[in-house]
């Protein structure tokens, strides 16, 4: 018994480990509903997958329960350590995908001149002849 409340804190710790490391992806893209909604995937599979190794599968409400002291031990402790750091981290991942947003769209514009510049260019040199088919202006 003392085993198998061990691992159910075991691996609340774990699902909480998973919550923490999930918050840096929600806040750099603002998509709570996707990641929350992977975490609890992962979550219920994780405790189906526990009550079925300790448990033969049925469902006791004290594992329940330590696996919530798990995650909430993990949550309430490292949680607090580095929800200031993920948030500083997303603000510098924000801002440099801004910059490098805006060199992308610098590259695109020139590319995109030089492009629209060599049509311009052909389409002097060179004449529609029958069938589509251009044949060289002769000067």
């Amino acid at each position: 018994m003392a085993e198998n409340i061990f691992y159910a804190v075991l691996t609340g710790g774990a699902l909480g480990l998973l919550f923490d490391f999930l918050r840096l992806p929600r806040l750099i893209f603002n998509d709570k509903f996707f990641f929350d909604f992977l975490f609890w995937i992962v979550s219920a599979f994780t405790v189906f997958c526990y009550l079925l190794i300790f448990n033969n599968g049925s469902i006791r409400m004290i594992y329940l329960l330590f696996i919530l002291l798990g995650f909430l031990l993990v949550l309430f402790t490292l949680g607090y350590v580095t929800k200031p750091l993920h948030i500083a981290i997303a603000k510098k991942l924000k801002k440099w995908a801004k910059s490098f947003k805006k060199v992308l769209q610098k590259l695109y514009n020139i590319l995109y001149n030089i492009k629209a510049n060599i049509e311009t260019l052909m389409k002097k040199k060179f004449k529609g002849g029958k069938n589509g088919k251009g044949s060289r202006k002769e000067e």
